[in-house]
């Protein structure tokens, strides 16, 4: 299975897809904003990201732009979760980097999907 790095600032959801994904064998860690989430994708290595877009400290979005600029972070694949929904929205997640784009509220059954897409 997969290291998954959830990066939200909100716990709830990160402790539910944290129980989810670990439950289905992934090893998970977890940061509540884009800057802690830099810091871990970094140390960790993992093999996919799933971050919210708007956090404190750090949005999502420039966090991402961050971790593709960066050689040791750049081919890690990053679902974006977010609750704006709009075209331009969805082009400004994938301008910046993300492999796939999953909107709030969570569907787990779908983000898993996106997951086996991305990491086999």
């Amino acid at each position: 299975m997969a290291k998954i790095l959830i990066i939200d600032d909100e716990e709830i959801l990160r402790q539910l897809m944290e129980h989810v994904l670990s439950g289905d064998g992934h090893e998970t860690i977890t940061a509540e904003d884009g800057v802690a989430g830099i810091v871990l994708a970094k140390s960790d290595a993992p093999d996919l990201i799933i971050s919210d877009m708007s956090m404190p400290k750090m949005t999502g979005w420039d966090m991402v732009k961050a971790l593709k600029a960066d050689p040791t972070t750049k081919d890690i694949p990053i679902i974006a979760l977010t609750a704006h929904a709009t075209a331009d929205d969805r082009a400004a997640a994938f301008d910046a980097g993300i492999s796939t784009y999953e909107e709030k509220p969570l569907d787990m059954a779908r983000l898993k999907k996106h997951i086996a897409e991305l990491i086999g």
